[in-house]
């Protein structure tokens, strides 16, 4: 197979400067999604990097070889740093320039710009570690249920692999490219790999934050803004799957619902402000008293619930009462008002209720109901549903 260098070039610069503006476009469409200006960067640096190597020849060595890879060190700086940035991590701009500085600090030696060898694994070094570097952001959150990182880190991970054969693949290219064809395999896979390349990974990234962006509005559809727990659209969702499992497993599993005690005279007395902190507090309480594994959420103005998988009814009362205890000692005094809080709940189990969210709720809000009618401040354990009786005439 013999294919036209130079042309090959024209269309690899050309789709690279395409992926940049495509790039860019998507950025200026989502201005918070900085990782798309960093990418956007990369591409738009990789064009004119790509378009000096190719003329090679036919310009100053100062340009074609100095300057043009300096240009791809940053430009890969640029890739790995959109990574960490997407990643929600703060860009590390010493390291992103590391690359250009040392390749420019080495071609002031004659002895480094006339070795070839030298000069080709200096380059392909930058490439390989920031690559290397690059995937291992993505890898390092690999749990958030991101689909499109794998084929990220797959197209990431392949090209810093495809410069091992560049070594052969820059010897027997023919410089100045219009006086050559490309015949050899390494050659071939040298220029068809950036190519591939340009079209693959920029259209990969912007699905990547197009993916992103959709699982952060899902989340923030489930969660309550206020306390950052579930909503009580997320804690259902949830629950119906942590309830299906313990049933599956038979496994025993607890319901708390809990209301916070004279909430409304709060709000009254010291503000909204000073009840938002009391209901932040609380959800931080329960939070550190529970497992990580519990799931709770604010499905309420006051209300809370907890779904604690592996509890059985012999336990939930000591559970119920340190979150009790905890509260009481936490909202004792906010922001230096004596606000004294309190909190009722109530519990339900699945030996009571079965294995259906409705039922343990009904259960749980009939023992939160007593716990109030006696009093606040109290921990009332459910009771089994009251079955109807056949009568006489019935049976």
């Amino acid at each position: 197979m013999t294919l036209d260098l130079a042309t090959l070039f024209i269309i690899t610069v050309l789709m690279l400067g395409l992926g940049g503006l495509l790039l860019l476009f998507a950025w200026l469409q989502s201005r918070d999604t900085w990782s798309l200006a960093w990418w956007s960067c990369a591409f738009l640096l990789f064009a004119p990097a790509t378009a000096l190597f190719s003329l090679r020849g036919q310009i100053p060595d100062v340009w074609s070889v100095d300057i043009c890879n300096a240009l791809y060190a940053v430009a890969y700086g640029f890739l790995w740093t959109g990574a960490r940035v997407f990643e929600e991590r703060k860009p590390k701009l010493v390291y992103a320039f590391a690359g250009a500085a040392i390749w420019l600090l080495a071609c002031q030696f004659d002895a480094f710009m006339q070795s070839l060898p030298a000069r080709i694994l200096l380059a392909s070094t930058f490439v390989v570690v920031y690559c290397a570097l690059f995937v291992w952001e993505l890898w390092r959150n690999r749990s958030d249920g991101l689909m499109s990182r794998w084929p990220v880190m797959a197209i990431i991970g392949l090209h810093g692999l495809f410069f091992l054969v560049r070594v052969s693949a820059i010897s027997s290219t023919p410089f100045p490219l219009g006086s050559g064809i490309a015949r050899s395999w390494a050659t071939l896979v040298m220029f068809f790999g950036p190519l591939f390349y340009a079209v693959a990974l920029a259209f990969l990234l912007m699905g990547l934050t197009k993916e992103r962006a959709e699982l952060n509005q899902r989340r923030a559809a489930s969660l309550d803004p206020l306390t950052g727990i579930a909503n009580r659209r997320g804690f259902t969702e949830r629950a119906e799957r942590v309830i299906n499992r313990s049933k599956t497993d038979n496994t025993p599993l607890t319901l708390l619902l809990c209301d916070l005690d004279n909430f409304k005279s709060i709000n009254d007395r010291f503000g909204h402000r000073a009840g938002d902190r009391v209901l932040v507090l609380f959800s931080r309480t329960i939070q550190q008293t529970l497992r990580p594994l519990d799931l709770i959420g604010r499905i309420g103005g006051e209300e809370f619930v907890a779904l604690l998988p592996g509890v059985n009814s012999e336990t939930v009362l000591d559970i119920a009462e340190r979150i009790r205890d905890a509260f009481a000692e936490a909202a004792r005094d906010v922001d230096g008002h004596p606000i004294g809080g309190t909190v009722s709940i109530g519990t339900a189990h699945a030996k009571q209720a079965g294995y259906d969210f409705d039922a343990l709720y009904t259960v749980a809000d009939a023992a939160l109901y007593r716990a109030k009618q006696k009093g606040r401040n109290r921990i009332e354990l459910g009771r089994p549903p009251l079955t109807v009786l056949p009568t006489a005439a019935e049976s």
